[in-house]
């Protein structure tokens, strides 16, 4: 469902997947803004951009308790076809070098590497840290749309 009002009450869970709010602040504004629903209720959000032929997935998170349960899978095929049917041909995303459980996901979604932004993270006003590790550089995926269904 797309957000129509304020923003502001998806900071939270936004900050789930961007762990720098002064960063997710410079983007919370733009593109289209979704509440991700599953059995009538909220379950997560997700932040698309219009990149000429591309949609990017510049945020996407679920609510802790919803993890683990196919609605991520569901939320990349939802989106996938939300994209196709308006004239995307790729849809992107990028994450941390560090998210390997993110990374892999993506990879299950049939997402394919597309390349790197290299110390991308080192701008980021604190270190972004994962399961101990110091992320620097964001890790880029694509998927092949087809109009009018989700490639």
């Amino acid at each position: 469902m797309a957000v129509t009002a304020s923003r502001e009450p998806f900071v939270p869970l936004l900050l789930e997947a961007d762990e720098s709010e002064p960063v997710l602040r410079g983007y919370l504004d733009d593109g289209e803004l979704f509440e991700l629903r599953a059995d009538g209720r909220a379950v997560g959000v997700a932040l698309l951009l219009r990149d000429g032929d591309a949609v990017e997935i510049k945020n996407i998170a679920l609510a802790a308790s919803e993890r683990g349960r196919g609605l991520g899978r569901a939320a990349i095929e939802a989106i996938a076809t939300y994209a196709a049917t308006r004239g995307a041909r790729r849809l992107l995303v990028g994450t941390a070098d560090v998210s390997v459980g993110t990374i892999a996901f993506y990879g299950a979604c049939g997402f394919r590497d597309a390349g790197v932004r290299a110390r991308f993270f080192d701008a980021y006003p604190q270190p972004v840290v994962e399961d101990g590790r110091v992320a620097r550089d964001m890790v880029l995926f694509e998927r092949a749309l087809v109009a009018g269904n989700d490639g």
